[in-house]
């Protein structure tokens, strides 16, 4: 059943189709282009212009003249098509409402800003539809023939001078060489509007554009000087996207290469592609998805990394055309997937609803922008403008969440060390206080022990013999307790550096466990190994501390024979895949499996198993001197009854 989220996400992609199939225009078959009179300084044609592409793109102006338009009822979406688009625009030249004839000389802005790849011709009309061949009309490049009074500065579209100077008709014939998806939306002007709207477009691009620097630097700043890698992907984050759009709306180009268009394109189109790894990863990380699906949030990263650099390979290989709707319609598939993967979160992590909100300034223009890249043939005025903005707040928004939650981070961190250094010097207080006590007890308990056996030697009369035997069980319980405490003190506080690791067999720890158990009942059984494993135990070898190691494998025989008073304790042993391996098993009640997960913490003890001596340490510290050589210990139960331990050291290669 969806989340409410969900369902949200949802309204809102049906919303956003719906609001784009109302924003498309509709196309009802024109019989001709209106013919647009020009009566206002602002003039656009969309909606009075005739289109016609030649895809191999090598028609003249006779060859296209005499071709048949279609109408278009707004302005024309390019859609990746190789080739040539001719466009046919109709004025009439009218009279200002004081009846004055209006100025001859026009300014036709046509955006793209691919200035050796746009053309124009004027052609004085009389028949406008007769399709006869006349003598072609001077062709013009933007800008060439504008005077240098009238040319408008730094301006990032084609611009051409059109004179116009009697009244009347005319017909204005557009060449457009194009693989882009850039929308052609020619408007006339007069020369002073036209410098005037360039002037605020370019202010308002440079506010953009400062803003927009201000905040990749901020995000570089940080990363270098916390020295966290989020702050860096968002550098690089805004600097891809700033540059993708500097390029796109043409003011690279026009700066810096603007006889080759083609390599503006290929570029925009290759920040794009690397935006999209670079966005999943920055989300990724903030909405915590490893915690979720790590394998799968891995797996998803490394295919996005690995398409994006395919992806731009292929566009340094010329492929342009036939990749870059791809990639456009790969961003928006990722803009869906991590708002989608935003609501999906941001219940279970409620202090995550941050994320959505960064996000929402750049969902719908971002979506409708590449929507529109990707060749949908719609087109919305404000779409740029908004996406500037909604790209600003959302930068804005999103490193400000990132510092927000980068310095939560580190305030957990922080406080965790402290903690944690707090427990430590804890531990090592309560650890000094043990041993220290441990060590004053010994001498006053090897007092006791001496009197205690001295008068157990000697002739007393039962209730006297019964007490000091009494007394002598509890000396030896204490003196166990002791002897197990400062065994643990001695492996807290030794380092790697200090333990003495000499080549040893297996036959070596065997002997010194049976040494330190000083077992009188003769009940430990070593099973002898057949003649060929008995040579590889020979010739295999463990580097170790022996007494330690001896102990380990002692506290297993031990517990053995403390669980089973009466039976056989079995030691065997064997080699296996580089490593050896010390089996102990009895024949006792076996090991609870509701306690089993508890066995290897200190002072834990079965509770069937109270009255027996112990207190809890022989595991712990047997786990504890193990993996210290890098081995590990397993219990279980033996299928016959009894438990089964399992000491594993690695074997010391030759």
């Amino acid at each position: 059943m969806m989340n409410r989220y969900t369902s949200w996400l949802l309204g809102f992609c049906l919303s956003a189709l719906a609001f784009m199939a109302h924003a498309m225009p509709a196309v009802p078959p024109l019989p001709q282009p209106l013919l647009l009179p020009l009566t206002a300084q602002k003039m656009p044609l969309a909606g009075h212009m005739a289109m016609w592409f030649d895809p191999a793109g090598t028609a003249t102006w006779q060859q296209a003249r005499a071709q048949t338009f279609t109408p278009a009822a707004a302005n024309i979406n390019l859609g990746y098509l190789p080739g040539v688009l001719w466009v046919r625009m109709q004025v009439q030249r009218a009279e200002n409402l004081s009846g004055q004839p209006m100025a001859p000389d026009w300014l036709l802005d046509v955006p793209p800003a691919y200035l050796d790849e746009v053309t124009l011709w004027v052609e004085p009309s009389g028949d406008l539809l007769d399709g006869q061949a006349l003598e072609e009309p001077s062709p013009q490049k933007a800008g060439a023939a504008i005077h240098p009074d009238l040319r408008p500065l730094w301006h990032r579209h084609s611009v051409f001078l059109v004179n116009l100077p009697e009244a009347g008709p005319y017909t204005l014939w557009l060449r457009v060489a194009t693989d882009n998806v850039t929308a052609v939306t020619p408007v006339l002007w007069h020369a002073n509007a036209l410098e005037q709207d360039t002037q605020i477009k370019t202010m308002s691009a440079g506010l953009f554009y400062g803003i927009f620097i201000c905040i990749t630097l901020t995000a570089l700043i940080l990363g270098l000087t916390v020295g966290t890698p989020i702050f860096l992907l968002c550098a690089g984050f805004f600097f891809l996207l700033g540059l993708n759009l500097f390029i796109a709306d043409g003011w690279f180009g026009l700066l810096l290469f603007p006889a080759r268009p083609h390599l503006a394109d290929i570029l925009s189109s290759g920040c794009m592609a690397l935006l999209i790894p670079v966005f999943v990863t920055i989300f990724a990380r903030l909405l915590q998805a490893d915690q979720y699906v790590p394998r799968l949030v891995r797996a998803y990263l490394r295919m996005a990394w690995a398409a994006a650099l395919v992806a731009v390979l292929l566009l340094l290989g010329g492929h342009y055309s036939q990749l870059a709707p791809i990639v456009n319609m790969l961003a928006m598939l990722q803009l869906l997937v991590i708002a989608a993967l935003a609501l999906w979160v941001m219940p279970r992590e409620p202090s995550l609803r941050w994320v959505p909100l960064a996000l929402a300034p750049l969902l719908l223009p971002g979506m409708l922008r590449l929507a529109r890249n990707a060749g949908f043939d719609f087109y919305i005025a404000w779409v740029d403008a908004s996406l500037l903005a909604g790209i600003t707040v959302h930068a804005m928004l999103l490193l400000f969440f990132v510092s927000r939650h980068v310095g939560q981070t580190y305030k957990s961190n922080l406080q965790a060390r402290v903690e944690a250094i707090a427990g430590a010097a804890q531990l090592a207080e309560q650890r000094d206080f043990v041993s220290l006590l441990s060590h004053e007890f010994r001498n006053p308990m090897a007092v006791l022990d001496g009197a205690l056996s001295n008068l157990s030697r000697k002739e007393l009369d039962a209730e006297t013999g019964g007490r000091v035997g009494r007394m002598g069980r509890a000396v030896e319980r204490l003196n166990y307790v002791l002897g197990y405490c400062l065994a643990d003190e001695r492996l807290a506080t030794l380092t790697p550096t200090q333990r003495p690791r000499l080549p040893l067999t297996a036959s070596d720890i065997i002997e010194e466990s049976l040494r330190q158990l000083d077992d009188e009942s003769g009940r430990v059984q070593r099973i002898p190994a057949d003649p060929a494993s008995q040579g590889l135990l020979n010739s295999a070898h463990v580097l170790g501390d022996l007494p330690m190691l001896g102990a380990a494998l002692k506290n297993l025989l031990d517990n053995a024979l403390k669980y089973d008073p009466s039976g056989p304790v079995l030691l065997s042993v064997q080699v296996h895949a580089g490593q050896v391996t010390f089996t102990v098993q009895d024949h006792g009640p076996g090991i609870n499996k509701q306690e089993r997960s508890r066995l290897f913490d200190k002072f834990m003890r079965g509770q069937q198993h109270l009255h027996l001596p112990g207190v809890g340490l022989g595991l712990p510290l047997s786990l504890k001197i193990v993996q210290q050589h890098g081995g590990d210990l397993h219990l279980r139960n033996a299928a016959e009854g009894g438990a089964v331990a399992e000491l594993t050291l690695p074997l010391l290669l030759a």
